[in-house]
C-alpha cells in the first residue's frame, strides 16, 4: 500500500475519531452547540480526504472531475459549520458577514455544479502522472480552469475577514479564557484558510505546479479546534465538580445559617428578589405562632395590625424597590393574640459581584421598651423645669409643657429642630465645644459650671438659666436630657441679696476704720506735722538776708514727699470707705497684701505687734474686688493684734501667701491665745464673738466676701501656739502680663 493512502486514511481516520468523541459530547449535553458543529467539520474533512485519495488515485479524466466535483460538497459543508462554530465558541462574529460567507459558499457549490466539469475546470484535457517523494505518483489533471473558481476563493477570503473580526472581538472582552480562545482557534482558522486560499490561488494562476490538496491542512484546523474544545471540556468537567461542592458547601451553609438563626434571640426572615419571603426563624415562628408555610411569601402580613399594615407595606416596598435599608415599628400578633410592638430591621443581600439577591431582616419586641419611654414621657412632662432631649446630631426629639412655657415655642415648632434654636447666637460656638466634650465621656453633671447660661426665647429675648444633662440610652443611641431651670426669679433676689450683703460690708468696713481711727490720725499726724515744721523752717530761711535757696528747695521737696504720704493714706481711706458696684478685676494678691500692711503700719507699731510676710513668688493672678479683699485683710490682721493682747513674749504676726492645687492660698497666723475647738466653725457665724466688745459680724462679712469671690475661709489653731486664718482663691483663667498688672495696681 502506497504512503499517500496510508497517511490520508490516517487523516481521514483521526478526523472521524475527533468527530465521534465531541458528537458523543452533542449527545450527552445537547447545549454544546460548538461540539456538534466541531464534529459535522471533522466528518466534513475526513470526507475531503477520501475524496482526494480517489481523485490522486484517478485513472481517467472522468474520475478526476467527478472525485473535484463532489469534494466541494464536504468543502461547503466544513466552510458553513465553521462560521456556526466561531459563533458559538466565541461568542462573536458580525452576522452579516456570516451570512455573507454561506452565500458565497453555496453559490460556488450551485457553480460546481452547473458550470463546466466542476467549479475547479471548466474542461480537463488530459491526466498527468506526477511523482513524489518515495517513487509515489499521483494524478494531476491539465485543462482550463473554471471562472467561477473566484467565487469560491471569495467565500475562503470573507471567511477569513469573519473569523478575525469575530476574535477581535471576543479579545476586546478582556476575559483570559476568551482571549486564548480566540488566539488558538480564531487564529490558527484565519491563517490556515488563509494559507489554503493563497495556495490554490498560486495553483489557479500557474505560479506553482499543481496538486492543490486541501486534507492536511483542513487536519490542522481541525487539531487546533480540538484541542480548545478539549481544554474547555476539562474545565468545563472540573467548575461542574467545583460547583457540586460549592452546592453541597452551600447547602452546609445554609444548615449553619439556619441553626445559627434558630439560636438567635431575634427573629430573623429573610426574602427573595420577588419580595416574597422564604425563610423565617425558629424565634419568629414562635413568637406568632404560625408554621413556616403559613408565614412564607406574604402570609407574615397576617399578624400585622390592621392599623399599621398600610404604612408597614409602604415602608418595606419603597425599600425593597431602592435597594436600601428599612427600619419601621409595628405591631404583630402574638401566639396569644396580644398585639405586640417590634422593630423590623432589613438589609439587602448583594453577591460579590453586585448581583440583588433579595433581603434579610431581624426584629424584636419593643413593647416594653416603648411603655418605658411612654412612663418617661410622663415623667419628663410632669417635672416642674423644662426638659428637653436632644439626639446625637443636636435634634430635639423630646420635650414638655414647662418648655413651651419657658421659651415661649409650641411643641410642634421644637420637634427634630436643632438644639441651637433655644441658644443666643454668641454662645453657640461655646456650647458646640461643650457638647463635643460631652459626648466624649457622657455622664451625669451641671453643664458650663462657673458659667452663666441664658437661653434664647421665641421673641429674641434672653433669660438666665441652669442646665443639668443626663446620658440617657436608646435604640437609635445615646441621648442627652436636659433639665432647664429658669432662674430668673433666683437672680433677682441674689441681686438684691447682694446689695444688701454689700451694705453690710461697707457698714463693717466703716466699724473697722472706726476702731482704726486713732492709729490713722497718728499715721496722718506724722506728715502733716513734717509739713508743718518743713514750712516754718523754710519761712525762717525765708527771713534771712540773703536767703539760703539751697536749703529751701531740701526743705519743699520735704514738704512734697510729706504731702505725697498724707495724700496716699487719705486715698486708701476713702478707697476703703467708698461705697460702690462690686467689679471682679484681675489681682496680684501680693499687691493687696502689701497695701493693708502699708495702711496699719502705724497701728501695728503702736500695739508692739511685729509682722513677717512670707510672700510666694510669681503667683497667678486672681479674680476679685481689691477693696473688699483688703477688708478681708485688715480684719484677719486686726483680729491676730487682738487674740495677741495681753500676752507677752513673742508677740509675732506672720503674713503667707502661697499656690495650693491650682488656687492661691493666703494665711494670717499669730502666737495669741488660740481659739477654743469647739469655736473653730462658730466664730464665722453671726453675733458669734470671742471679744468682750465684739459685734462677731466681722468674721461672717469675711467668710460671705471670700465665698462671694469662690474661695473658701477657714480657721484652725497652730501646733505650738495661737492660731491662723487662712483663705483660697481660685486662680485667674487668663493671666494678665507683667505691664496690664502694673497699671491695674496703679490705677
Amino acid at each position: 500500500m502506497s504512503w499517500i493512502t496510508v497517511v490520508w486514511s490516517m487523516i481521514a481516520a483521526a478526523c472521524l475519531t475527533l468527530a465521534f468523541i465531541h458528537l458523543s459530547i452533542w449527545a450527552r449535553e445537547r447545549t454544546r452547540l460548538a461540539h456538534l458543529l466541531f464534529a459535522t467539520i471533522a466528518v466534513a474533512a475526513a470526507g475531503m480526504a477520501a475524496l482526494e485519495v480517489l481523485m490522486m488515485r484517478s485513472a481517467t479524466v472522468e474520475e478526476f472531475a467527478k472525485a473535484v466535483r463532489w469534494q466541494h460538497v464536504p468543502v461547503f459543508v466544513a466552510v458553513v459549520a465553521m462560521v456556526g462554530f466561531v459563533r458559538a465558541f466565541l461568542g462573536a462574529g458580525r452576522l452579516w458577514l456570516a451570512y455573507t460567507v454561506c452565500a458565497l459558499r453555496l453559490l460556488s457549490l450551485i457553480a460546481n455544479f452547473s458550470s463546466g466539469v466542476n467549479l475547479n475546470y471548466r474542461e480537463i484535457t488530459g491526466l498527468a502522472q506526477l511523482e513524489l517523494w518515495g517513487g509515489e505518483t499521483i494524478a494531476v489533471a491539465e485543462g482550463v480552469f473554471n471562472p467561477w473558481t473566484r467565487l469560491g476563493q471569495l467565500s475562503l477570503l470573507m471567511l477569513v475577514a469573519y473569523v478575525v473580526d469575530a476574535s477581535l472581538a471576543a479579545w476586546r472582552r478582556g476575559d483570559r479564557n476568551v482571549r486564548r480562545r480566540a488566539a488558538i482557534v480564531g487564529g490558527s482558522l484565519a491563517l490556515f484558510v488563509l494559507a489554503a486560499g493563497t495556495h490554490y490561488g498560486l495553483v489557479l494562476e500557474r505560479v506553482i505546479a499543481p496538486p492543490y490538496l486541501a486534507a492536511p491542512i483542513f487536519l490542522v484546523i481541525v487539531i487546533a479546534m480540538g484541542y480548545e474544545l478539549g481544554i474547555s471540556v476539562f474545565r468545563a468537567d472540573r467548575l461542574e465538580g467545583q460547583l457540586q461542592i460549592s452546592h453541597v458547601q452551600l447547602r452546609e451553609s445554609e444548615q449553619r445559617f439556619r441553626a445559627m438563626a434558630d439560636a438567635a434571640p431575634v427573629m430573623i426572615w429573610m426574602a427573595g428578589t420577588d419580595k416574597l419571603c422564604t425563610f423565617f426563624n425558629r424565634g419568629w415562628l414562635a413568637f406568632t405562632g404560625r408554621t413556616m408555610n403559613q408565614e412564607l411569601g406574604n402570609g407574615w402580613t397576617e399578624g400585622v395590625h390592621p392599623e399599621d399594615f398600610d404604612r408597614c407595606f409602604r415602608t418595606y416596598d419603597e425599600a425593597f424597590n431602592a435597594r436600601r435599608e428599612f427600619t419601621m415599628e409595628y405591631r404583630l400578633r402574638r401566639h396569644d393574640g396580644d398585639y405586640r410592638w417590634v422593630l423590623d430591621s432589613g438589609a439587602p443581600r448583594v453577591e460579590a459581584d453586585g448581583t440583588f439577591l433579595g433581603y434579610i431582616g431581624s426584629a424584636f419586641d419593643v413593647t416594653d421598651l416603648k411603655r418605658s419611654e411612654e412612663r418617661m414621657r410622663l415623667v419628663v412632662e410632669a417635672a416642674p423645669n423644662a426638659m428637653v432631649m436632644v439626639n446625637r446630631e443636636g435634634h430635639i426629639i423630646l420635650l414638655n409643657d414647662q418648655t413651651e412655657k419657658v421659651f415661649g415655642y409650641a411643641r410642634e415648632e421644637l420637634l427634630g429642630r436643632s438644639i441651637d434654636v433655644l441658644i443666643p447666637e454668641r454662645h453657640r460656638s461655646v456650647h458646640a465645644d461643650l457638647s463635643h466634650d460631652y459626648l466624649l465621656a457622657p455622664a451625669a453633671r451641671a453643664m458650663g459650671e462657673r458659667r452663666d447660661l441664658h437661653g434664647r426665647r421665641k421673641d429674641g429675648s434672653e433669660v438666665p438659666v441652669e442646665v443639668g444633662l443626663n446620658p440617657i440610652s436608646t435604640p437609635e443611641g445615646t441621648a442627652i436630657l436636659a433639665s432647664i431651670n429658669d432662674i430668673t426669679a433666683r437672680r433677682k433676689v441674689e441681686v438684691e441679696t447682694a446689695q444688701q450683703r454689700n451694705e453690710l460690708t461697707h457698714l463693717s468696713r466703716v466699724a473697722m476704720l472706726g476702731e482704726l481711727s486713732g492709729s490713722l490720725a497718728h499715721e496722718l499726724n506724722q506728715p502733716l506735722t513734717a509739713i508743718l515744721s518743713n514750712a516754718q523752717a523754710a519761712l525762717r530761711f525765708l527771713a534771712r538776708d540773703p536767703g539760703n535757696i539751697a536749703e529751701i528747695r531740701n526743705i519743699l521737696e520735704d514738704i512734697a514727699e510729706d504731702d505725697k504720704r498724707a495724700g496716699e493714706i487719705i486715698r486708701r481711706l476713702r478707697t476703703l470707705l467708698r461705697k460702690g458696684e462690686v467689679r471682679h478685676r484681675p489681682l496680684e494678691v501680693n499687691e493687696v497684701v502689701l497695701d493693708v500692711l502699708r495702711l496699719m503700719r502705724s497701728d501695728l507699731l503702736n500695739r508692739d505687734v511685729a509682722v513677717s510676710s512670707e510672700l510666694a513668688v510669681d503667683l497667678p493672678w486672681v479674680e476679685g474686688d481689691r477693696v473688699q479683699l483688703q477688708q478681708v485683710l485688715v480684719n484677719l490682721v486686726m483680729n491676730g493684734c487682738d487674740a495677741m493682747d495681753g500676752a507677752s513674749g513673742d508677740r509675732r504676726l506672720t503674713l503667707r501667701t502661697a499656690v495650693a492645687g491650682g488656687e492661691v492660698e493666703v494665711s494670717v497666723a499669730d502666737r495669741g491665745r488660740g481659739i477654743p475647738p469647739g469655736d473653730l466653725e462658730r466664730v464665722f457665724e453671726p453675733f458669734v464673738s470671742t471679744k468682750e466688745e465684739g459685734l462677731g459680724l466681722g468674721l461672717a462679712v469675711c467668710r460671705s466676701i471670700v465665698a462671694a469671690h469662690h474661695g473658701r475661709l477657714w480657721a484652725a489653731n497652730n501646733a505650738d501656739r495661737g492660731a491662723s486664718f487662712r483663705f483660697t482663691l481660685p486662680a485667674s483663667r487668663e493671666q494678665p502680663n507683667e505691664r496690664a498688672g502694673a497699671d491695674r495696681l496703679s490705677g
